[in-house]
Formats: C-alpha cells, sequence, structure tokens
C-alpha cells in the first residue's frame, strides 16, 4: 500500500476510513479523551490487520501511554468467496507474534496494572477454570446477537439467514437462547474438533478457536482446523511457564488469605 506507517496514526488510518474517505484516528482518540474525561469505564477493541500485526509493541505502548487499562485483541480474518483470506487478514503465526510481542512486555511491566483479555482468559484456564471468552471456551452459543428489528442470531460473526433464531417480537429471548438449534450450535464447536486439534498439547486453553476461523483442514485432512492455528500454539506455548507461575502465586495467595482469615484449609 506505500504507507510510511509513520506512528499509531497510520496504522490506524490503513482500514478505518469514513465513508468519505477520510481518517477516523483524531476522532477516535477525542472519544476516548471523552470517556476518561467524565470518568468513564471503558475498554478498548483492537483489530489487529496485516498491518498493524507486524508493530505489537508500537500498538501495545500506544495504549498505555494514552492512560488505556483494559484492552482485547481481536485477530482480522475474513475468507475470499473463492478461497483464502482477504488482504487486510492478520497471518496465522503474525497474530501469534504480535500476542508474543505484547506479553512479553506486559509480563516484564503491566502485570496488575494493564489487563489484556487473552492473558487473562489464558490465566483463567492455568488456574482450573473454562476461559469465559467464547473464543476459547470448549462450547460457545452464549454470545448471541440481536438487529434492531428484534432478529437474534446465534452469534454475532453468524448474522446471516441460516442462523436466525426468531425474533424476541414473537417468542421471549430465553426460549430463543434455550432452542435446540442454539444448543446445537454451541455443543458443535466442541463435537466438531478435529482430531489433530484434541490431541493438541494447547488444546485445554485453545479449544479450536472461534468456529467462524476454523475452515482449512489438519495436516491428515480432516476438516475444521483454524486459520489461526500456528499463532495459537506459538502463542500459548510461549506464555506456558510464566501462566503457571502466576496460576501457582494465586493459589498460594488463595490459601494465605483463607489462613489468614481462619477458613478451614
Amino acid at each position: 500500500m506505500g504507507l510510511s506507517l509513520d506512528g499509531p496514526r497510520d496504522l490506524h488510518d490503513a482500514y478505518r476510513l469514513d465513508r468519505g474517505g477520510k481518517p477516523t484516528f483524531d476522532r477516535v482518540c477525542g472519544a476516548l479523551k471523552l470517556l476518561q474525561r467524565h470518568g468513564i469505564n471503558f475498554n478498548v477493541l483492537c483489530v489487529v490487520n496485516h498491518i498493524n500485526g507486524d508493530h505489537s509493541l508500537d500498538v501495545y505502548r500506544f495504549f498505555k501511554n494514552e492512560g488505556v487499562q483494559f484492552i482485547q485483541f481481536i485477530p482480522a480474518v475474513e475468507q475470499r468467496p473463492g478461497g483464502g483470506v482477504t488482504e487486510w487478514a492478520v497471518g496465522d503465526d503474525q497474530w501469534g507474534r504480535f500476542l508474543c510481542g505484547v506479553f512479553d512486555e506486559w509480563v516484564r511491566d503491566d502485570v496488575g496494572r494493564t489487563f489484556v483479555q487473552h492473558f487473562d482468559v489464558a490465566l483463567q484456564c492455568c488456574v482450573g477454570l473454562e476461559p469465559i471468552l467464547c473464543v476459547h471456551a470448549q462450547v460457545c452459543g452464549n454470545c448471541l446477537a440481536m438487529e434492531h428489528n428484534g432478529d437474534v442470531f446465534s452469534c454475532d460473526y453468524f448474522v446471516a439467514p441460516d442462523f436466525c433464531l426468531g425474533n424476541v417480537l414473537e417468542t421471549p429471548i430465553t426460549d430463543l437462547v434455550a432452542s435446540p438449534f442454539q444448543r446445537k450450535f454451541g455443543l458443535d464447536k466442541w463435537q466438531t474438533l478435529p482430531r489433530y486439534c484434541r490431541e493438541c498439547p494447547v488444546r485445554q486453553a485453545c479449544n479450536g478457536g472461534c468456529p467462524k476461523d476454523r475452515f482449512l483442514t489438519t495436516p491428515d485432512g480432516e476438516p475444521g482446523l483454524n486459520y489461526l492455528c500456528a499463532g495459537y500454539r506459538r502463542f500459548f506455548r510461549h506464555i506456558a511457564p510464566y501462566m503457571r507461575a502466576m496460576a501457582g502465586l494465586t493459589y498460594n495467595h488463595c490459601v494465605w488469605l483463607q489462613a489468614s482469615r481462619g477458613a478451614p484449609m
């Protein structure tokens, strides 16, 4: 694209233009400052694409310098109709390198001060809890999407006619959430997981990733491999020793709290 990539502005505006083709960096930063000025809690959702995916520390440090405490990184993955992914999609291993780059700085300087969703979820898994993030939960189906007209869909990544559960003006939302179609949608995340994934050493933390990205085949030809598999493998292997140490510290702290309060061990 011939971009100079001269700092966060270029990284943002590479794909964040308005309908008139004008950049949006200043407006987005202005909105962030407005929230901060009025003491409103927020978290930043940052889409990682094939351009900013090579600038993990630039992106992360920019957020820290702007006083952002809670960050979610979301990989940009979109299939082309004829196969492959779009030109803006983050690369599979590039996604892993991005997360590892951010993690290395976070674990050294920012634990307890800056909260990155993927790191929080990985620690949950390491202490034996089910990840609350649907992407890495064993089953999904609890993060539905509703359109302005009341139509409810299985997921905000599956807003398509085949995944429309009904309309809240006609059916109680509790019935839509508990419908057989939606239960099957959630269970399929685990039940269609390829053997290659089930036997993976990082399966417990990854669980195959988001179903929308599982459009590749495994080395032995089974369908359902996540496009970001290489990245997730790199990331979860890289952070494993740190997470085990943090899990141990968390456990010891909980034991100490129980003992200090006279609770039974």
